[in-house]
């Protein structure tokens, strides 16, 4: 009864209080507050009920186990989840049972706990190492994170597995594992020499294909790739097929954790109808490299080159800009975030379009509807963008399709001439290369 009555209480102003008295009975109340869990009805916010399993420690796990295997619902599975991770156990060696659990949940869930502890996890590295090749492809990708945060601590016991002649299944996986975890550095010569040679042989029938575009890239008229390399004081091109360089790329960009992981390298690709594009952050400059010092590189690369192309695109918001050199001078410099910054007369390539920081629909044009309603709202702006004639917004893709090359669009019929190059940066060679299995 007392549990019961501590339970209703989680719900009201004096949860903080029922919440210690539960943890202090332990054991016997975990069976009710699991229940309560799981109830996604329950007038107890789930965080509520998840914190006092999680501070029970050692007593819930194998309850919490069994919820996870047995969850009706990915909610439910995610609530008891989020509960198991931060279960207050010192003793590590507590979740190693779960990593060969029936349920792939609860062996990624196991994963997840081990990541979570870093280094202090090591000791558990040959248990992670073990399942790399789970049937379960979240498993296998979690093994892989887990592995990443134990540190270079893993890397010995990955390269075992690589030169092991027993190890069967798991030595491909321990590859992608030793990239994940250290980079390039982390595989020995044998290892690098089977990569560049299948680089080599993925070169010779690539066909280029769409990019996928987050982040900033320039574009140069020019197929001397000594030259751009020289340009921009990078050094250690590492051939790469079309597929890696955009993988190097967006690891680059969307990684976390190591310092210079964004302005380590850079992807310097083939020349593309004409133009070789660099992509990533070649100058380190902090943070964001800033509107002057951009337009100071373009200006200077525009002496050598002729003229130089910047554009920068997000794929998680609508930020987008160009900057356009020609001669040593800035002829436009557009940023959708920077409108008071604009520099030079409307370029050609932005004809027809409107630049995405004005809004071209009347005041009127959404009164009464609801903008939560996200298919009305579309079938009135479909509506009125046809009625009135209103252009599409100008983006780095569309004005790059017209000034260079667009590199979301690319395909069979771009003409190609040589090979995409990863090449160091000056962060890179104090740094080396970041992090993280690649595409190739």
């Amino acid at each position: 009864m007392e549990i019961e009555a501590l339970i209703q209480q989680l719900a009201g102003p004096d949860q903080k209080a029922a919440s210690d008295a539960l943890v202090e009975i332990g054991a016997p109340a975990i069976g009710p507050v699991l229940d309560v869990l799981c109830d996604e009805e329950s007038p107890v916010d789930w965080s509520t009920s998840a914190t006092v399993l999680r501070r029970v420690g050692r007593p819930a796990l194998d309850p919490l186990v069994a919820a996870m295997a047995a969850a009706p619902t990915a909610e439910v599975a995610r609530r008891c989840g989020w509960a198991h991770c931060g279960l207050k156990i010192d003793d590590l060696s507590a979740f190693v049972p779960g990593l060969r659990h029936p349920s792939p949940k609860v062996r990624a869930g196991s994963a997840y706990f081990l990541q979570l502890k870093g280094a202090a996890a090591l000791p558990h590295a040959p248990d992670l190492i073990a399942i790399l090749d789970d049937p379960d492809p979240d498993v296998r990708q979690r093994a892989i994170w887990a592995l990443k945060e134990l540190g270079p601590g893993a890397v010995p016991l990955l390269r075992d597995v690589r030169r092991s002649s027993t190890a069967g299944r798991l030595r491909r996986p321990a590859l992608e594992a030793l990239a994940e975890v250290a980079g390039p550095a982390g595989l020995d010569d044998r290892d690098l020499a089977a990569v560049r040679r299948l680089i080599r042989i993925k070169q010779a029938t690539e066909t280029p294909e769409p990019m996928h575009l987050c982040g900033v890239w320039f574009a140069l008229p020019t197929g001397d790739q000594r030259a751009v390399l020289d340009a921009f004081g990078l050094s250690d091109p590492e051939p790469v097929t079309m597929w890696l360089g955009e993988s190097a790329w967006n690891n680059d960009k969307h990684g976390w954790g190591a310092d210079h992981m964004s302005c380590s390298r850079v992807y310097v690709s083939p020349r593309l109808d004409g133009w070789t594009l660099v992509f990533g952050t070649p100058f380190h400059t902090g943070d964001e490299l800033d509107a002057e010092e951009l337009m100071d590189h373009c200006r200077t690369l525009s002496t050598r080159f002729g003229a130089a192309h910047w554009y920068g695109a997000s794929c998680g918001d609508a930020w987008t800009a160009w900057c356009v050199a020609e001669q040593g001078e800035i002829v436009r410099f557009y940023d959708i975030f920077e409108e008071d910054d604009q520099i030079g007369p409307p370029h050609p390539a932005e004809e027809g379009y409107v630049l995405p920081h004005l809004d071209a629909f009347p005041d009127d044009a959404f009164d009464g509807i609801d903008i939560g309603d996200s298919e009305a709202f579309h079938a009135r702006y479909t509506q009125l963008k046809a009625e009135l004639d209103i252009p599409d917004d100008c983006h780095a893709t569309t004005f790059a399709a017209r000034a260079s090359v667009d590199p979301s669009t690319l395909g069979p019929e771009t003409d190609v001439q040589g090979h995409g190059v990863l090449a160091l940066t000056a962060c890179g060679r104090e740094q080396g290369h970041p992090q993280g299995a690649l595409t190739i």
